[in-house]
């Protein structure tokens, strides 16, 4: 989908862009009683935002975190505008952050020309922050997780992963004692051959009926450095 600016500002999707070709067929009770009855549900339904309970005036805090590695479309843009609604119903913050975690993938022209189509759209972000400004925090996290058990480091291949994870079944890996995993996570910080294989995964539950449960890769090695 494209986002689709006039000089009304108006911001259109897909959805609205009217049918071209085949004309669709009338619907039953399609004449003027039937179409206002329809206008009538619609407006029922539409324009609703979802209640945040116990959430207190001058205390909501919330985020936009693209990733700068394309342009925005419509999907970003609702994201933005819902987390704007937030911000200004509970006189709160926004935050924009640049979820800048795959030096490979972005690019800093993209950083700019997002912000650009932040302000077409009317939003004023609080703060300005990117997730490589945390990674010191993020490293010593990742290590108290190994430590306390609750994370491990793998070098299965991606395929094979991926199976085991569809199968519910273990990594080898996933029974390694604290000093292996410690081992391993070394060879990640220095970014070796065998660093760059491996992947920090959390340790929850291999048997969830939610996949995304199932062990999740948490940290990779990448060598390219960030814009």
């Amino acid at each position: 989908a494209v986002v689709s600016t006039q000089s009304t500002g108006t911001v259109t999707s897909v959805a609205d862009m009217p049918l071209t070709g085949k004309k669709a067929a009338p619907a039953a009770g399609s004449g003027s009683k039937g179409r206002e009855r329809k206008q009538n549900d619609k407006s029922d339904e539409g324009g609703k935002f979802v209640d945040l309970p116990g959430a207190k005036m001058g205390e909501v805090v919330v985020r936009f975190p693209p990733e700068a590695s394309g342009y925005l479309h419509i999907g970003h843009a609702k994201a933005a505008l819902l987390n704007q609604h937030y911000q200004q119903s509970f006189q709160g913050k926004l935050v924009m952050r640049f979820d800048d975690t795959n030096p490979a993938k972005e690019n800093s022209e993209f950083e700019k020309i997002i912000l650009e189509d932040m302000a077409l759209l009317g939003i004023k972000y609080d703060t300005l922050s990117f997730t490589s400004n945390h990674f010191p925090a993020m490293l010593e996290y990742a290590e108290q997780m190994i430590k306390n058990g609750t994370a491990y480091v793998d070098d299965t291949d991606p395929a094979t992963m991926k199976e085991e994870r569809e199968n519910r079944q273990d990594s080898a890996n996933r029974s390694n004692s604290v000093a292996r995993n410690m081992e391993m996570w070394g060879e990640m910080q220095r970014g070796t051959d065998f660093g760059r294989k491996c992947c920090l995964r959390a340790k929850i539950d291999m048997k969830s009926d939610n996949g995304c449960l199932r062990d999740p890769a948490m940290y990779r090695c990448k060598i390219e450095e960030h814009p």
